[in-house]
């Protein structure tokens, strides 16, 4: 009799028992066989042609939303394989029948069973199991959830599908001969499993794919939650509708697993192939797995009549992901630690890396190396670069304003005469940095404001002045984003002599502000404010060679030097940066050129032109989480400058440059400084 009982949007509150029993009349079914022919011996267990006809069924249907708290029983009776003469085996037994010898083998536990209950959970519903259920099939669709907490739950196959969900909970407990986890679906063995010698778990062959996760997040050392012959990791032959692979996903967490069962799929890692694809294993990085396989002393499979099984303990592609993500630790608590080891040296299983995870200062993924995965270290990570990135950062707007104040002792040795004044200049640039360890752009936009006078000496003419500097600096990469405030303070001079050699010199304070954000691996939002203060000198002497009563041409060499002191800090995610003294020194050699063309006594137009040769020294190491980082940079560059000044009337004049300087680690890509001033 077929008995099929649908649930929607209801909620059942009880035990289901199922009772089927044989017709045993003699004449048409026959639970022992039969003799057909009177041969002695039996041919059949007669009865329907369709196995089907000849069993009871029970199919219980949960559907919208529908909740079940109770438990499902079979009572039925079967036939061992032994008396199975034209019938197929429709259910297996939890009593197996054991091989005859010391090995104690499962050979067989297939039945054909008088009556077969099936249970299916549909869009979203629920059952909650209690005490002990013994059935044949559970089919979890659609994001339906099983729980199975302080009860027992045996069932021939289950299979989720469709972000469906089995939770085992404190001494639950689930059987079964295929336990299937497919798309987005999770069987979850949470922290508070208690098994006392025995598994919450067991399963013949376990598969996980499409997305489906097998989750195992239970204590450091809980190494037999589940047991399982052969756990097939796989991933399907489609792609999502961007193209990757949709792979299975066994997560250990933090956990230090020993899985005693064989890890399978028929996966390869060449993307040429119509099989490429992977299964995932997921774990942090304080996580570790070991393989052993499934084989006896004979290497022999135990639900196999076979001596031997000759499988490797691990076969198949595998792909490694690194879940969580941390500021903390240094190099050492990470790099080469090992993540997953497979106890058979034949092992042709191919593992590589899903992701990179944040770790301290660096980003780290997996590497196969042998029979073994480990931690491989790779790039800064976002938050670290910028961190690292910041002193270089400061240092290119300090630059900036030590070209603006050069520019307006430049421009009053030529044009029209100028006897000190007021001037206040726009300037601004952007850069890019990169040393091989850190990597950064950088927008700067500023302004200063200066003071100045003119003062005859004995043997020069002096011009004496004051400078405030304000600038607001954008640095990124990635993720990685850095808000920069800079305030500086300048006193400067210069000094020509009647032979036309001239002086130029400023001493400087700056005091930078920082605050720094970045994502990590796993999303994490990351933040820190830093700030730094700096003190400066600028020194330039060249020599204005006269083409004329207009033009000139002046060879010029400079040095200058930033020297900054920052403190300690920590960022949100607990990586620590050590105060760091960062010093930075700028050595240049060029030649300007420019002609003034005077249109009366109150006008003139000066266009110029720069070329120089400029090495930036620069070497310094920071001290993050322990580890001493390189940020320093440093290298030969070439600065390309043009430039024009106009006087509006005799007191009254505008100036604009823009410059490019490239070839070190730092490339300046454009620089500008547009200001006016006011001479008395």
């Amino acid at each position: 009799m077929k008995n099929n009982v649908y649930f929607d949007h209801s909620t059942l509150l009880g035990d289901v028992e199922f009772s089927s029993h044989w017709n045993n009349d003699g004449e048409f079914f026959y639970s022992t066989g039969y003799d057909s022919n009177g041969d002695g011996v039996k041919d059949t267990n007669g009865g329907w042609i369709d196995d089907s006809q000849n069993v009871d069924e029970l199919n219980i249907t949960l559907d919208n939303g529908s909740k079940w708290i109770g438990s499902a029983n079979i009572t039925a009776d079967a036939i061992a394989p032994a008396n199975m003469y034209d019938v197929a085996y429709n259910s297996l037994t939890p009593g197996a029948t054991i091989e005859a010898n010391d090995w104690d083998r499962v050979i067989d536990n297939k039945v054909f069973q008088s009556g077969v209950f099936n249970v299916a959970l549909n869009n979203g519903s629920e059952w909650d199991t209690v005490n002990s259920s013994i059935i044949d099939t559970l089919a979890v669709n659609n994001g339906s959830q099983v729980n199975v907490t302080d009860s027992t739950l045996v069932s021939d196959t289950i299979g989720l599908t469709n972000g469906s969900s089995m939770n085992i909970g404190e001494d639950g407990q689930v059987a079964t001969d295929h336990l299937t986890i497919d798309s987005y679906s999770t069987v979850a063995l949470n922290d508070d499993v208690t098994h006392y010698g025995d598994y919450s778990l067991y399963a013949n062959t376990i598969t996980v794919t499409n997305g489906g996760m097998l989750d195992v997040n239970v204590d450091q050392f809980d190494n037999g939650v589940f047991s399982t012959d052969k756990l097939e990791l796989t991933s399907g032959n489609t792609a999502d509708h961007n193209g990757n692979v949709v792979s299975g996903v066994f997560n250990i967490h933090s956990s230090d697993y020993v899985l005693n069962a064989d890890l399978v799929n028929d996966r390869t890692w060449d993307t040429t192939q119509a099989n490429y694809g992977y299964g995932t294993i997921a774990m942090n990085s304080d996580g570790h797995l070991t393989i052993n396989g499934n084989g006896d002393i004979n290497n022999g499979d135990e639900l196999d009549n076979s001596s031997v099984d000759n499988v490797v303990a691990a076969t198949g592609n595998y792909k490694v992901r690194i879940d969580n993500a941390t500021g903390a630790g240094s190099v050492a608590d990470y790099k080469g630690n090992e993540l997953i080891y497979v106890n058979d040296v034949n092992t042709d299983a191919t593992f590589s890396a899903a992701n990179k995870a944040d770790l301290g200062a660096y980003t780290y993924q997996a590497k196969q190396e042998g029979n073994t995965v480990v931690l491989e270290q790779m790039e800064l990570t976002d938050y670290a670069n910028m961190a690292l990135s910041i002193p270089s950062a400061n240092t290119n707007i300090w630059n900036l304003e030590q070209d603006t104040v050069g520019t307006r002792l430049t421009n009053a040795r030529h044009g029209l005469a100028d006897n000190g004044g007021a001037w206040v200049s726009y300037f601004g640039g952007n850069f890019n940095g990169d040393n091989g360890t850190i990597n950064y752009d950088q927008d700067v936009n500023g302004i200063m404001v200066g003071v100045d006078t003119k003062v005859d000496g004995n043997n020069a003419k002096w011009i004496v002045g004051a400078a405030a500097g304000f600038a607001k600096g954008d640095l990124s990469d990635r993720t990685g984003q850095v808000d920069q405030d800079s305030q500086s303070a300048y006193i400067y001079s210069s000094a020509r002599f009647a032979n036309n050699i001239f002086v130029d010199g400023n001493l400087s304070y700056s005091h930078f502000n920082n605050d720094l954000s970045a994502n990590m691996s796993d999303g994490t939002y990351v933040d820190g404010n830093t700030s730094s203060d700096a003190w400066g000198f600028g020194l330039k002497l060249g020599y204005d060679l006269k083409l004329g009563d207009a033009g000139y041409v002046t060879p010029y060499g400079s040095v200058s030097g930033l020297f900054q002191s920052g403190d300690d800090y920590q960022l949100s995610n607990d990586m620590k940066v050590d105060g760091q003294s960062y010093d930075s020194m700028r050595y240049e050699l060029g030649v300007d050129a420019g002609y003034t063309f005077t249109y009366s006594e109150d006008q003139a137009l000066t266009p110029y032109f720069k070329l120089a040769y400029v090495y930036d020294d620069s070497n310094n190491d920071a001290d993050v989480n322990g580890d001493s980082i390189d940020n320093g940079v440093e290298g030969s560059a070439v600065r390309v400058g043009l430039g024009t000044q106009f006087s509006f009337t005799k007191n009254f004049s505008a100036y604009t440059d823009a410059n490019y300087l490239g070839g070190g680690d730092v490339d300046q890509d454009w620089s500008a400084n547009v200001g006016v001033k006011y001479t008395w």
